[in-house]
């Protein structure tokens, strides 16, 4: 078998490679535009780790009543729900009201994906990096800011301090 042979199939893995990727930056693009800001209240963690640079390990308050949820519907033998429906005040500040199989928003509310990371069920993620040497300015953070797309899907964008402004530098 020689390399003109595998030429064309290489070339249209390439492509369908490249296609996918851009379809999910857009996605991203389009959550960062478009996504409504809420804000997820952080839980006491370590803050660095010299392994792997300079980065704060993340737990979100809602996080421990979320895998409460999550394992009574195991308990309970049921599926284990897709989104996470959370309440919004006027400041966006979010507390959980339940779990759905589906997005199910209402004006103040917003529904968002729940992440299984193991055998532990998340909203967001477990570590923001950050520039080195800039330790010092997230030490204050108490808050996680969110975009939530319409679909559920949410990209932590920021850190604010516990009057909700905005730590370090942030583009959106």
């Amino acid at each position: 078998m020689t390399l003109t042979r595998w030429w064309p199939a290489m070339v249209g893995a390439w492509l369908l490679v490249m296609v996918a990727a851009t379809m999910a930056i857009i996605g991203h693009e389009r959550t960062l535009r478009d996504g409504q800001l809420v804000y997820l209240e952080l839980a006491p963690v370590d803050p660095r780790s010299l392994m792997q640079g300079d980065y704060m390990a993340l737990e979100f308050a809602l996080n421990r009543e979320l895998e409460a949820q999550m394992t009574l519907q195991k308990m309970e033998g049921g599926e284990q729900s897709a989104f996470a429906l959370l309440a919004v005040d006027d400041l966006g500040r979010t507390s959980l009201v339940g779990l759905a199989d589906a997005v199910d928003s209402a004006d103040d509310q917003v529904s968002m994906r729940v992440r299984q990371q193991g055998s532990r069920f998340s909203l967001g993620p477990n570590a923001f990096f950050f520039q080195e040497g800039t330790a010092a300015v997230y030490e204050q953070a108490r808050w996680g800011g969110f975009r939530v797309a319409e679909d559920g899907a949410a990209l932590l964008v920021s850190l604010h301090d516990e009057e909700l402004k905005a730590l370090g530098f942030s583009r959106r």
